[in-house]
């Protein structure tokens, strides 16, 4: 596709002058902070550059073409690679994208490319055509509709051809759909052309959308590309977006209604009344392992390399050097990794210590537990969000569902979950913990108060953490009296499983979290809700799935461990066997898998796939560090351990299934208990 003629064909048709060259030669690196530079270029001192950037400040834009740059920040504070500050741009992001955003988070909306985005808008002024090819996460991100609301408004055209190939956060067919990348990049791809023509007369802008289709190689989408080549040839949709600016994949108006399952919002009368992201280390190789002894060898080097840097800094200092602590220490990433808090603690000259981390079993992945070094402190994790309020120790228990922000997949879990479980996960758990003792180490006179039923361990009182209104109002509505708030809690993670549910609302689920509907069939809801809980937290206690067969080649070693370990070529399926045969290691092949066990996936991959992903020998690139899950085995003291698993998740999966199959056809009520049409 001729990006220059496909230019040229929009300016004509808007009647904008495309100029001799088909569009002007601007290079960003000038123009992109023009404005912020002009006071710091007078004086003559930059005489050349100031008089080409003045000279372009001055020119008459109608057209702009860019591949903006995508870094909304560096990967990690190891990068040293922070993105420059522009106030003036950032201030009309503010006014603009940031203030029509519904994201709680809106750090993103300050990436290069939105920036870009912004200055250009406003340099073509009332007539012109921008034009880039970028990350395509505008069309239908969260973060996204204040961009989208706002284009909308400053444009009276625009045209979009995705190119998709995003696979960032996307596992199995979900992936598949979205094809090649174009690019060799895991987030999807665009091209668009916003058109001023001057003319809307106040109107919302025009969307044309295109979408290139499934399953497509990176061959076959440069084929489409090269054979519509241009505006004209290329077939656009022309939509119409919602209040919410949701261009396609648009939310579902009754959603909003139903009541939410946990919200910022005090006035809002949420299921839970607090709601958690999973762990977030940004340093898992560090802070992960099977192995606790090495895991906590690791700390120690990791908490000795911070101090040691610090140290070796401030002496330099102390001896006169001109620069400050953060470019003075080495950053070596086979020693530790830095983090803001650590950069922070740096400037401070603050020794880094392991007072505040607690060494926990955790849930990691979906079926897969590690050692995790859990530090509320936040020096060597990076975000513990509420869970300290969840699981303040190792001995306090609790119960949560883990819900993919992304796609609404579900999970229970009774351990410390990862963020990225199976997605970037929120936590919405059965109970939080409330400490006896304040901070100051008075009593907390509240917790003191507790009753004689309640449950008092280790210095905290446990809570109920769905709330009395809701217990209220779901007794109310379905006229019962004898309604816990354990059924509660089961009637949504059921709901949450609902194949319906999910497919109705799966446009919602992935801009928001899950709202909860009251659904005929209250009892059967609770009843299966808790054999999918029961399923999927004490899974390693499943009994094998009868028609399994472990096979092993006829010179593997008579030593159990031997003969179960673990390598670091990952296990494979059978390619002949439609999934049904599993190569464990070079000595033993399991097969008499139901194809069906594949059927059931949360977060993208069924059961198996995620232990042939996860259990396997390996090593950080970045730190050289080897995380083993031969260790758990031994651990365990079970050598049969993986093994036995991989015949427990057949069951759990192909229970799984059927427990779904039985729950209620769903159906809304209304707040008196009657059905609401859902057509």
């Amino acid at each position: 596709m001729n990006i220059e003629a496909m230019y040229r064909e929009l300016c004509e048709e808007a009647g904008l002058d495309a100029g001799d060259n088909g569009f002007p030669g601007i290079s960003l690196t000038d123009t992109f902070a023009m404005d912020e530079r002009q006071n710091h270029l007078g004086g003559g001192v930059f005489a050349e550059n100031t008089a080409r950037v003045e000279q372009q400040r001055a020119a008459a834009i109608s057209v702009i073409l860019m591949n903006p740059p995508y870094s909304v920040g560096q990967k990690s504070a190891n990068d040293n690679n922070q993105n420059a500050k522009y106030p003036l741009v950032d201030g009309r992001i503010a006014d603009t994208y940031a203030k029509r955003s519904t994201a709680t988070l809106k750090n993103g909306l300050y990436d290069s490319y939105y920036r870009a985005l912004r200055w250009a808008t406003d340099r073509i002024g009332e007539r012109g055509v921008i034009g880039f090819i970028s990350n395509s996460a505008f069309i239908d991100g969260n973060a996204a509709d204040g961009v989208r609301l706002t284009w909308q408004d400053e444009f009276d055209e625009i045209f979009v051809f995705n190119l998709r190939g995003s696979i960032r956060g996307k596992q199995g067919d979900a992936a598949k759909k979205e094809g090649q990348n174009v690019f060799n990049i895991m987030t999807g791809v665009a091209i668009t052309f916003l058109v001023k023509t001057g003319e809307g007369g106040g109107e919302s802008a025009k969307i044309h959308y295109s979408d290139i289709g499934d399953y497509l190689t990176r061959e076959e989408k440069f084929e489409i590309l090269e054979r519509e080549a241009s505006v004209a040839g290329t077939e656009f949709a022309e939509i119409s977006p919602n209040e919410a600016g949701d261009w396609i994949n648009q939310r579902d108006q009754r959603f909003g209604t139903y009541q939410a399952i946990a919200s910022r919002d005090p006035r809002e009368q949420a299921v839970f009344g607090l709601s958690s992201n999973g762990l977030k280390t940004n340093r898992d190789a560090w802070c992960y392992n099977f192995d606790q002894d090495r895991l906590q060898r690791n700390i120690r080097a990791h908490v000795d390399y911070l101090n040691e840097e610090r140290e070796r800094a401030y002496r330099a200092i102390d001896n006169g050097a001109d620069k400050s602590a953060e470019q003075l220490i080495r950053r070596d990433s086979t020693r530790g990794s830095w983090d803001a808090i650590n950069l922070s603690d740096l400037r401070r000259n603050r020794v880094t210590t392991m007072d505040g981390g607690q060494w926990r079993e955790s849930i990691y992945r979906p079926f897969i537990k590690q050692f995790v070094y859990f530090d509320e402190s936040g020096r060597l994790n990076c975000r513990t969000s509420k869970l300290p309020r969840l699981w303040p120790t190792a001995t306090h228990e609790n119960l949560a569902i883990g819900v993919n922000a992304r796609n609404g997949h579900v999970l229970a879990v009774s351990l410390l979950p990862d963020f990225h479980l199976h997605g970037d996960v929120q936590v919405f758990a059965r109970y939080t913990w409330e400490p006896l003792e304040t901070n100051d180490g008075t009593f907390n006179l509240d917790a003191l108060a507790a009753s004689e039923n309640e449950v008092i361990v280790d210095g905290y009182r446990r809570l109920d953490n769905i709330t009395d209104e809701t217990l209220a109002g779901y007794r109310r509505v379905y006229s019962d009296d004898h309604i816990s708030k354990d059924d509660i809690f089961y009637y949504v993670y059921a709901l949450l499983h609902h194949p319906e549910y999910r497919e109705r609302y799966a446009a919602d689920l992935k801009k928001m979290l899950p709202r909860i509907p009251h659904c005929a069939g209250f009892a059967d809801y609770a009843r299966i809700g808790r054999a999918l809980a029961d399923l999927h937290i004490h899974y390693e206690n499943l009994p094998a799935h009868k028609a399994l067969q472990y096979d092993f080649t006829s010179d593997a070693p008579d030593d159990a461990y031997e003969r179960y370990r673990i390598g670091s070529k990952k296990m494979s399926w059978n390619k002949r066997t439609a999934k049904t045969a599993l190569k464990y290691n070079e000595y033993l092949t399991i097969s008499g898998i139901s194809a069906e066990a594949n059927d059931y996936q949360i977060g993208g991959r069924s059961p198996l796939e995620w232990i042939i992903d996860r259990y396997h020998i390996k090593t950080d690139k970045a730190s050289g560090i080897v995380n083993d899950p031969n260790d758990w085995l031994l651990k365990q003291h079970n050598p049969r351990y993986i093994a036995d698993l991989i015949g427990s998740l057949v069951t759990l999966s192909l229970e799984t299934q059927r427990l779904v199959s039985e729950l209620p056809a769903f159906e809304v009520l209304d707040n008196v208990g009657s059905p609401q049409r859902t057509s």
